[in-house]
C-alpha cells in the first residue's frame, strides 16, 4: 500500500518486495493510498516508494510495518534495544564478534529479539531465548548464526530456540518437548503434527503472512490483521496455507477467511463494515449505541440530535448510558465548555456558569462547572451564590467571592462562611446572614453607628449610654473613667484594658467608674475607708479593689457567673481564688495553666493566637506576618504567611503616646476649658478691630 500524495499522479516505485499489479485506490485519514497486490505484507511507504522491512534498505528505516505504513521506525527500534537489552530485546551488531546479533527479525510481543548471530572461523553462536549463545544444550545444531536444530523442552523460532518456561518462549508455545511446540500460546498457530519437526519452525503468529518453511518444504502462514486463529488443514503442495483465522485485530472482523477492516468510527465489529456493526469504538469520544452485546453505531459523545442513544451538547468524551432514552454521562467537555454536574451532566459556556457555580478551568486536570461551595476545588464551603474572582486560576486557592451564605454568616471580606462573625464586625440580616463591619473604634456592637459599640478593643473603654448597654469607646483612663480616680491608680485590668483600682476619698470603682459613697451605699460594693470596696454583694465580683457585675460588660470579660459577691466561674478559663479570677498573659481572652507558665487558648479582639501566646494583629511573629494597622484578624493556614485581616483601623492619636490626654480631665472639663479659649481669643480680636477704627478716624 502506497500514499499517492494527495493525487492520482504516477507512482514512482523503489521495490524491494514483489509487487504484482494495481488493485484499487482508498482513503485513509485524509490521504490518497494506491494498493499493490504483494507476497509480502511488509511493505511500507516511503519518499514516494514502497520498501521491504526484512531486506535493506528498508530494514535500516523501519522495523515493523501495518497497512501500508511504518509502525515502528529503526531508530525507535534501536532505542527500546537499548533500554530492553538487559530483558532480552535485540541490538544489531553489523560485523561484531562472537556472542553479538547480526540481525533482529524476531519479534516477540513487540519486542525485536536476534533472529541471527555473528560468527567466526573459531566460534559458532546462535540465538536462544533471543539471545546470541555458544551453548548446546537446546540448540544443539548451528550454522552462520542460526540454530538448525531444537532439543528438549524447545522449539524453533525465526533462526532461534526458545523455552516454553520462560519468557519470551512462553508467549508463543506454553508446551514442548523434544525441540518442537504442541501447544500454541494465544496469538499463535501450530503446523498440521506431520509437517512439525525439530529442524524447523514449529509455531507461527497468526498475523504474519510471511510464508515459513516447515517439514517436507511445507509453507505455512498467518491471516493478515488475525488475532487469534488456528490449525488449518495441511497443505498438498508447495502453495502456502493459512490459518484458520477465529478473531481478528481492534478494527476488523472475520469475512471469507481474511481480516475485513470495519467501518472507521468501529473499534471492533461484527458481520460487516457497516457503520451500524461496531460492537466497540475507537475512543472515548465515542460510545456504543446499542444494548450490551449488540452491534450498533459509534455515536460522537457531542452528537445530541438523535431520538435515541444521543450524547451531549458539547462533550468531548463519555460514557454510555444504561438506557437508550438517556442521554450519555459525559465526563469531560470540549475546549470551550465547562462540565456540570447533574441528571444528566451538561457542557456550558463560562457565561452561562453562574447562579450558584462558577468555572474552573483546571479541577482535575477537567474543565468543569463547580458549585460555590465545592472548596476542594477553589470554592467556598457553604457558600450559594458566588462569582469569579478576576485573577482566579489553580484550583488549590479560592477562586471565588461568596455573595451569599446557604448557612452560616458570610464573611466581611466575603471568602468565608463563619459560624460567628469575627471582632469588628455584627450580624445582619435573619435568612442570608452578613458580618457587617462596625465602626472602626468598636470590637463588637448593635449597628455601624459610633455610639452603638457594646464592647471595645484592648487599651479602650465602653463609655456607655445612660440606661443603655452601648456607647462610645474611648482611651482607657480618660473621660468619666478618670474622674475621682487616684492618682496612678488606673491600674485594674479587665478584657485587656485598664480601669481605676482605687478613688479619692468618698468614692469607690464600681464597673469602672469612680461613684460616691456620700449620698447612698453604691451598688453591689461594701466601701472600705481607702477608695476601695473591700467586698461586693449579688452578682458583682471584687476585682484589683473594685466590684464588677459579672452579666455586663466589663465585668463580664473576666467572670461569667458570680453569687453573693464573689465570682464563682471565671470567664477567661482560669479557677477563681477566694471569689476572684487570676489574670491571664497580654492578649488573652482565655488560659489555662497558673502563673508563670499559663497558656493563652483564645485572644481578645485585635490578637492572634500563635503557638501558645497571643499577639498583635499588626505584629509579626514567627512565620506568620501582621498587617499593619490591623485590628481584627485570623492566624493564616499551618500558620504560615499572613494574618488574615478583618478590620483594620489608621489612629490619629496613639493611646499610649505623650499626646494622649491622661491627665485625668473629664471630656466636660476639657469642653469647658475650650470654650474659654475661644471666649478669650474672640475678645481679643473684637478689641483689636475697635482700635485700628478708632485710630483711622482720628
Amino acid at each position: 500500500v502506497c500514499k499517492v500524495g494527495g493525487t492520482l499522479a504516477r507512482l514512482p516505485l523503489h521495490v524491494q518486495g514483489r509487487i504484482s499489479r494495481l488493485v484499487g485506490e482508498i482513503a485513509v485519514a485524509s490521504q490518497l493510498w494506491r494498493i499493490y497486490s504483494s507476497s509480502n505484507m511488509d511493505l511500507h511507504p516511503s519518499l514516494g516508494g514502497c520498501y521491504n522491512i526484512r531486506a535493506a534498505p528498508g530494514s535500516g528505516g523501519c522495523r515493523e510495518a501495518r497497512d501500508g505504513a511504518c509502525v515502528r521506525y529503526a531508530e525507535e527500534a534501536r532505542a527500546e534495544a537499548k533500554e530492553k537489552l538487559s530483558a532480552g530485546a535485540c541490538e544489531e551488531i553489523s560485523g561484531g564478534g562472537p556472542n553479538t546479533c547480526k540481525t533482529c527479525r524476531a519479534v516477540i510481543g513487540g519486542v525485536s529479539y536476534c533472529s541471527a548471530c555473528n560468527v567466526d572461523s573459531s566460534t559458532e553462536s546462535a540465538p536462544v531465548d533471543g539471545q546470541c549463545t555458544t551453548e548446546n544444550n537446546e540448540c544443539p545444531k548451528k550454522s552462520a548464526g542460526v540454530c538448525t536444530q531444537c532439543d528438549h523442552a524447545s522449539f524453533m523460532f525465526q533462526g532461534g530456540c526458545y523455552r516454553t518456561g520462560q519468557d519470551p518462549g512462553q508467549a508463543m508455545c506454553t508446551n514442548a518437548a523434544s525441540g518442537v511446540c504442541n501447544a500454541a500460546a494465544a496469538g499463535y498457530f501450530l503446523p498440521p503434527t506431520e509437517h512439525r519437526d525439530n529442524l524447523h519452525q514449529s509455531v507461527i503468529p497468526c498475523g504474519d503472512v510471511e510464508e515459513i518453511a516447515v517439514k517436507d518444504n511445507k509453507k505455512y502462514k498467518g491471516v493478515l490483521h488475525c488475532a487469534q486463529c488456528n490449525t488449518p488443514n495441511p497443505a498438498s503442495d508447495t502453495n502456502a496455507v493459512a490459518a484458520t483465522c477465529t478473531a481478528c485485530e481492534d478494527g476488523y472482523f472475520v469475512a471469507s477467511a481474511a481480516c475485513t477492516k470495519c467501518h472507521e468510527s468501529c473499534l471492533t465489529c461484527e458481520g460487516g463494515n457497516g457503520a451500524d456493526k461496531c460492537k466497540s469504538c475507537t475512543a472515548n469520544t465515542y460510545f456504543l449505541g446499542a444494548e450490551n452485546g449488540q452491534a450498533g453505531k459509534c455515536v460522537s459523545c457531542g452528537d445530541a440530535s438523535g431520538s435515541t442513544w444521543k450524547g451531549v451538547d458539547g462533550c468531548l468524551k463519555c460514557t454510555k448510558s444504561t438506557s437508550e432514552s438517556t442521554p450519555a454521562t459525559c465526563t469531560e467537555c470540549q475546549a470551550d465548555r465547562y462540565l456540570k454536574d447533574g441528571s444528566p451532566a451538561s457542557c456550558v459556556t463560562a457565561a452561562t456558569c453562574n447562579t450558584g457555580y462558577f468555572p474552573n478551568d483546571n479541577a482535575g486536570g477537567k474543565k468543569k462547572c463547580l458549585p460555590c461551595s465545592d472548596n476542594n476545588n477553589g470554592g467556598i464551603e457553604n457558600c450559594a451564590e458566588c462569582s469569579l474572582l478576576p485573577s482566579a486560576s489553580g484550583s488549590s486557592t479560592i477562586l471565588i467571592t461568596c455573595t451569599k451564605c446557604s448557612k452560616n454568616n458570610l464573611s466581611p471580606l466575603k471568602n468565608e462562611c463563619m459560624t460567628t462573625c469575627p471582632a469588628g464586625t455584627y450580624e445582619t440580616g435573619s435568612i442570608n446572614k452578613v458580618c457587617t463591619p462596625c465602626h472602626t473604634s468598636c470590637s463588637s456592637c448593635s449597628d455601624a453607628g459610633e455610639s452603638s459599640c457594646t464592647a471595645c478593643y484592648p487599651g479602650h473603654v465602653l463609655n456607655k449610654t445612660d440606661s443603655l448597654d452601648t456607647g462610645t469607646c474611648i482611651p482607657e483612663c480618660t473621660g468619666k473613667f478618670a474622674e475621682n480616680c487616684g492618682a496612678n491608680q488606673c491600674t485594674a485590668v479587665l478584657g485587656g484594658s485598664k480601669y481605676c483600682s482605687k478613688c479619692k476619698s468618698g468614692y469607690v470603682p464600681v464597673d469602672g467608674l469612680c461613684v460616691s459613697t456620700t449620698a447612698r451605699a453604691p451598688n453591689g460594693c461594701t466601701p472600705s475607708n481607702d477608695g476601695t470596696c473591700s467586698t461586693c454583694t449579688d452578682k458583682y465580683f471584687l476585682q484589683s479593689g473594685g466590684c464588677y457585675l459579672s452579666t455586663a460588660y466589663p465585668g463580664s470579660t473576666l467572670c461569667s457567673q458570680a453569687a453573693s459577691g464573689k465570682c464563682t466561674q471565671c470567664a477567661n478559663g482560669q479557677t477563681q481564688s477566694s471569689g476572684s479570677c487570676p489574670a491571664c498573659p497580654a492578649g488573652c481572652s482565655k488560659c489555662s495553666g497558673s502563673t508563670p507558665s499559663q497558656q493563652c487558648s483564645e485572644c481578645l479582639a485585635g490578637y492572634y493566637k500563635s503557638g501558645t501566646k497571643c499577639v498583635k494583629c499588626d505584629t509579626d511573629d514567627s512565620n506568620i506576618k501582621g498587617v499593619p494597622n490591623c485590628i481584627s484578624c485570623a492566624p493564616p493556614a499551618n500558620n504560615q504567611g499572613s494574618v488574615t485581616c478583618y478590620v483594620t483601623q489608621t489612629p490619629t492619636v496613639d493611646p499610649a503616646g505623650p499626646s494622649a490626654n491622661k491627665g485625668g480631665l473629664s471630656s466636660g472639663a476639657i469642653a469647658g476649658i475650650s470654650v474659654a479659649v475661644i471666649a478669650v481669643v474672640g475678645g481679643l480680636v473684637g478689641f483689636l478691630c475697635w482700635w485700628f477704627i478708632c485710630c483711622g478716624k482720628a
